[in-house]
């Protein structure tokens, strides 16, 4: 069974609705403002300036790309990567096994892979080592 209703409406009742609709209280929310919380980065302290680990070097496909703090990547440049040190820290890098060392500049964050303390531009690498080996053990030393 279906039932249709339908009828007419006066103006002056449709008004009275429309004015008893718009007199409800309105809830107004203010956008709050989160401040983001800026850590510094801390150097490591004088009784851990020198740090032992394992060394790589960039691929060539990152020739050319810009780097964490903007810089273009430049292999021939002596650069390197480093998670948490700040961007322009000076650190010499020492060949455990041959006793080669080179001094680079920090441009950029890396290495991401477990077991690694810093990721060396291809000729900071050659510096000090063979690029067919990959990985280097060596000490890291923070000269700022």
């Amino acid at each position: 069974m279906l039932i249709v209703v339908s009828g007419c409406v006066s103006p002056e009742v449709a008004k009275e609705t429309v004015t008893a609709d718009t007199q409800r209280p309105v809830l107004i929310i203010k956008p709050v403002e989160y401040k983001k919380e800026v850590k510094p980065i801390s150097v490591p302290t004088s009784k851990s300036k020198v740090i032992d680990g394992k060394a790589s070097y960039y691929a060539n496909m990152f020739q050319g790309r810009k780097t964490a703090n903007g810089q273009i990547f430049d292999q021939g440049k002596l650069t390197a990567a480093h998670r948490t040190l700040p961007f322009g820290t000076k650190v010499k890098v020492t060949n455990i096994n041959n006793h080669k060392s080179v001094i680079v500049t920090i441009n950029d964050r890396g290495p991401f892979i477990r077991g690694r303390i810093i990721d060396l531009s291809s000729s900071a690498f050659k510096a000090i080592g063979n690029p067919r080996t990959g990985v280097l053990n060596v000490t890291m030393e923070i000269l700022k």
